[in-house]
């Protein structure tokens, strides 16, 4: 089946556009995140499109102070992967790896968007990211993540807040390859893995440069997957090794409310960053663990759904994915201090043992 896709000088395989590979669970999103400079106001949105599973999604969300207004839609791909609009969301490329555009159209919710991203430097591309359970790849994927600012609206809980007005920092990435998407498999490895994962993401803007650092630990606290990229302000990406980081949590939940960043310079020095959490955005609201609207799952042709997260206590799947308003002062080497504001996303579930964590949801 030929698309518009095929117009383009984009082929990979013999197949056309609208094939990619065997893999059900292939899978290629946008993402993107903004806050205002205190932290009142917080957004993100999603667009991921699963080709083998012939489906689109996308969602919205925007949290203001301490209410969160959502916005869902899927649709039937119908094969045609250049149609990048859900409903009444759309993500349109401006200049590629430079400017995007997210927009969502006025709707009976009256939640609303239209923000232009731009970038502060050139895009990162981070190590790819590759996990097995015994035989069976669950994660094998690329990401490429970017800074910038917004400029547009947005509207939501009554308010329409204007970039004109607060300024908006974020990130917007964009990830591709093969996760775990749809319904689960009816036929799990054996003898069946206990779900497991425990992750921090920490992209922020700092008064001359960017940072951006993840990290994935295993059950026993071991690192499998990280990154720890420096950029300054006109400069070339730095990468350093060895990063790590100490977290306190909200009591009562793996949510966390401070975390310190340490990793050496070439010369064996430490820079350190210390991260506080502010308010958190929940991101079931646009799909992420969401027991109903997950990433690929089948809503029917087309579909829209709006939905409020008011205060949550409980920490449970549904809620576990989270990213917190940061405020972040680094240290470094030489004694210079740089203050910043970014991201502190988590996600931890599962078997953590430097915890004393067994449960899926168990808490500290």
């Amino acid at each position: 089946m030929l698309t518009k896709g095929d117009d383009y000088p984009l082929h990979q395989t013999p197949d056309p556009i609208a094939f990619s590979g065997s893999d059900r669970n292939f899978y290629d999103r946008y993402f993107f995140n903004g806050y205002a400079a205190d932290g009142e106001m917080f957004f993100a949105g999603a667009l991921g499109v699963y080709p083998n599973l012939n489906i689109m999604d996308a969602g919205f969300g925007v949290r203001i102070g301490a209410r969160q207004y959502n916005i869902r839609a899927s649709r039937h791909l119908d094969m045609e992967r250049m149609d990048t609009q859900v409903g009444p969301i759309r993500v349109e490329v401006v200049e590629p790896l430079r400017r995007l555009r997210l927009i969502v159209e006025d709707n009976a919710r009256d939640i609303a968007a239209d923000l232009l991203f731009e970038g502060r430097g050139d895009v990162i591309e981070e190590p790819r990211s590759v996990r097995r359970n015994g035989p069976r790849v669950v994660m094998d994927f690329t990401r490429l993540t970017q800074f910038g600012s917004y400029t547009g609206w947005i509207r939501a809980g009554g308010r329409e807040m204007r970039a004109d007005d607060i300024p908006l920092l974020g990130t917007r990435d964009r990830s591709w390859g093969v996760r775990a998407i749809g319904v689960r498999d009816p036929q799990p490895m054996v003898p069946a893995p206990a779900p497991q994962f425990h992750w921090y993401w920490v992209p922020a803007h700092l008064d001359d440069r960017v940072i951006h650092f993840f990290i994935n630990h295993d059950a026993e606290g071991g690192t499998w997957h990280s990154d720890m990229v420096m950029v300054r302000d006109g400069g070339t990406i730095e990468r350093f090794k060895g990063a790590s980081i100490d977290v306190e949590t909200k009591p009562g939940t793996r949510w966390p409310t401070r975390g310190t960043i340490r990793f050496p310079d070439p010369s064996g020095s430490e820079y350190r960053i210390d991260i506080e959490a502010g308010a958190r955005f929940y991101l079931s609201g646009i799909g992420y663990m969401h027991p109903e609207w997950g990433h690929g799952l089948n809503q029917g042709p087309l579909a829209v759904a709006y939905e409020e997260i008011g205060d949550v206590t409980a920490y449970d799947l549904r809620h576990a994915h989270a990213e917190a308003f940061a405020r972040l002062t680094m240290t470094t080497p030489d004694g210079q201090v740089i203050h910043g504001t970014g991201t502190f996303e988590s996600l931890s579930m599962g078997t953590y043992r430097p915890w004393g964590l067994e449960g899926l949801t168990d808490a500290r």
